[in-house]
């Protein structure tokens, strides 16, 4: 059979994406013409769990709560499948199938006495396996409107927890699924790259070099490029619910972004190797690269990763590679498109070419003097004697090519975190050196240990470290945790880290009081796919005094540890921070005796100041 004009693929990810008028496919009702291309659905814990509870488990209600976009009609048409029907196309409670019945949005309902109507439905079917889906704010409403305050307690626990359960009931808060979980993440990279979707069209140019998506799905097939991206949506999930449809509209927009296969092959016939360049790489798409500045906001989690500050961070070691490949690791010469490491029979025959070593788009750049490897134009930059095309090499390198204004150095160090994190240390130093997080391997590192139940007492005595200095300026974790007084927080200019000094002492907590513990734990591991990214850290066991150390929070934590001086602006870690201290103080006896935090002194100290003791005069 020969192969098709237009790949599958190419159509169905175009379709995937969010960030064009046509996304038809970004929603379940829609995903039939997706599922002939891209073959069968990622399969969630969550759904895997609902399939099984459809056919082995006993009558009750699941209530699945969440975003739009975190894949409860997914797991709803699961549902109905294992039941041996269709997902409705009604968003009433419909019965499928012999006691199974599923409502699969009740935020579709027409009005709110429809809606809690058909909530008494549900909860009052004790002969029926009843799955509801629905979003926070309606399910919470519906609850109240008929009276259910032990169901609407359970949710409250799900909604702090990720999952809750009471006779008959489970609800499971569908926000707290994680897309990076180690099993979800490596399928939903699968599910838009794998080899056998990628095949290719009839007259491809991938072999000679020519196709920007082909090459871009080959190099997400590779474990230390997905490795990477998982730490920059990592990153991410920090400020934002990682909804799965937003994970594979970025996923989709950095493999495809606008291109059609008739587009690229029409262009590489009328342009040759300088029709694509690094501009159309998954490294700069999957940051939002290609789209427009008010398109791309539209995306809290692409927002999120481009607040990573990748490309923008300047390493010395890594761009002096870009001016001067010669003297690089090999690796990092053949993703420069250094001649003599991927066409050594081209080099050896003397003058080269701008493109002589380029094997695909993504070692291309666009320059005023013609598309050229990032080698030539480190090679023009550095030796060339005439000093027009050293200025416009220049330009290039550090403003764009006037089109995409996408910087050759920017894009450079993306790739180079993508694909060369072994030369620079490991993935840990790599994020270190070019991320503007610098320690967010470290947190994830960290919280797999706290929920491995591992030995964190070296890492809590840095968290109170850093913690002591953004309250009060006084570092040192010998005294415990100290609780300022919440004045001295609310003083502050908003979202300053720079401690008031001196800062007056509501109280202290030892070290022995304070404990780390991950948010996810308990069932909602067992109901839904989690990574742990962030750390809690928990005063005398009681939920009510944790503070969630997210990576914005521990970036400013361990600097604060580290180098004892202001780290720059956090508006919500601020917040987050005077809420815990808050809370601390609420809950600590007041100390009798006025003492103050001061980093002034030598060395820095907890000074006890003793005011002046009036008695009555005598006669």
């Amino acid at each position: 059979m020969p192969p098709p004009e237009e790949l599958p693929a190419v159509r169905a990810l175009r379709l995937l994406s969010v960030f064009s008028a046509d996304q038809a496919g970004a929603y379940r009702e829609h995903f039939a013409q997706l599922a002939d291309s891209l073959s069968d659905d990622v399969e969630t814990k969550l759904g895997r769990f609902v399939a099984h509870w459809a056919t082995e488990g006993a009558p009750g209600v699941v209530v699945l709560t969440g975003n739009a976009g975190t894949g409860k009609t997914a797991v709803a048409e699961a549902f109905c499948r294992a039941a041996g029907a269709s997902l409705p196309t009604e968003d009433v409670l419909v019965e499928v199938a012999p006691g199974q019945q599923v409502v699969k949005d009740l935020s579709g309902l027409p009005d709110a006495p429809a809606r809690a109507l058909t909530m008494r439905s549900a909860l009052d079917a004790s002969d029926f396996k009843t799955l509801l889906c629905a979003n926070e704010g309606v399910l919470r409403d519906a609850l109240e409107d008929i009276g259910a305050h032990n169901e609407a307690e359970v949710l409250d626990r799900a909604l702090r927890h990720g999952a809750a359960k009471t006779d008959g009931l489970i609800i499971v808060n569908v926000n707290r699924q994680r897309p990076t979980g180690d099993r979800l993440w490596n399928q939903l990279v699968d599910y838009v790259t794998r080899e056998e979707i990628w095949s290719g069209c009839a007259d491809c140019p991938f072999s000679s070099g020519g196709c920007p998506m082909r090459s871009n799905a080959a190099h997400l097939r590779r474990s230390d490029v997905r490795e990477q991206l998982r730490t920059l949506v990592r990153l991410a999930t920090g400020e934002a619910v990682p909804t799965l449809r937003e994970v594979l509209a970025i996923l989709s927009w950095a493999v495809v972004g606008p291109h059609s296969c008739k587009q690229v092959k029409d262009d590489n016939r009328d342009r040759g190797n300088s029709a694509f360049t690094a501009t159309d790489g998954y490294f700069a798409r999957v940051l939002g690269g290609g789209l427009p500045a008010d398109t791309a906001e539209r995306s809290p989690l692409l927002t999120g990763m481009r607040h990573s500050g990748l490309g923008a961070l300047s390493d010395l070691e890594v761009d002096g590679w870009l001016r001067d490949a010669s003297g690089a690791p090999e690796d990092v010469r053949r993703i420069a498109g250094d001649p003599h490491i991927t066409r050594a029979e081209v080099a050896e025959r003397g003058h080269l070419s701008g493109l002589a070593g380029s094997v695909s788009p993504l070692d291309r750049i666009r320059t005023a003097q013609g598309e050229m490897t990032f080698y030539a134009l480190g090679e023009m930059v550095s030796t060339d004697e005439d000093p027009i095309r050293v200025e416009d090499g220049l330009d290039s390198l550090v403003r764009g090519d006037g089109v995409t204004n996408a910087p050759a150095e920017r894009l450079w160090r993306q790739r180079i975190f993508f694909e060369a994190p072994s030369v620079l240390g490991g993935p840990a130093e790599s994020a270190r050196r070019l991320l503007d997080y610098r320690h967010i391997v470290a947190l994830v590192a960290l919280a797999r240990r706290v929920a491995g139940g591992g030995d964190t007492v070296i890492e809590l005595n840095e968290i109170v470290r850093g913690l002591n200095f953004l309250v009060t300026g006084f570092s040192s974790p010998n005294e415990g945790l100290i609780v300022p007084d919440p004045a001295c927080l609310f003083a502050r200019d908003p979202g300053s880290f720079r401690p008031a000094r001196p800062s007056l002492v509501h109280g202290q907590l030892q070290l022995e009081e304070l404990a780390l513990r991950v948010p996810d734990s308990g069932l909602v591991e067992e109901l839904l796919d989690v990574d742990h990214v962030d750390v809690e850290l928990v005063v005398a066991h009681d939920h009510d005094l944790a503070l969630r150390i997210t990576p914005r929070m521990y970036e400013a934590i361990r600097e604060a540890a580290a180098f004892q001086g202001p780290v720059g602006q956090g508006v919500a870690e601020m917040n987050d921070l005077r809420g815990f201290y808050g809370r601390l103080a609420a809950y600590l006896p007041t100390d009798r005796s006025l003492r103050v935090a001061d980093p002034d002194s030598t060395p820095p100290a907890l000074v006890t100041i003793s005011l002046p003791h009036f008695t009555k005069r005598g006669d």
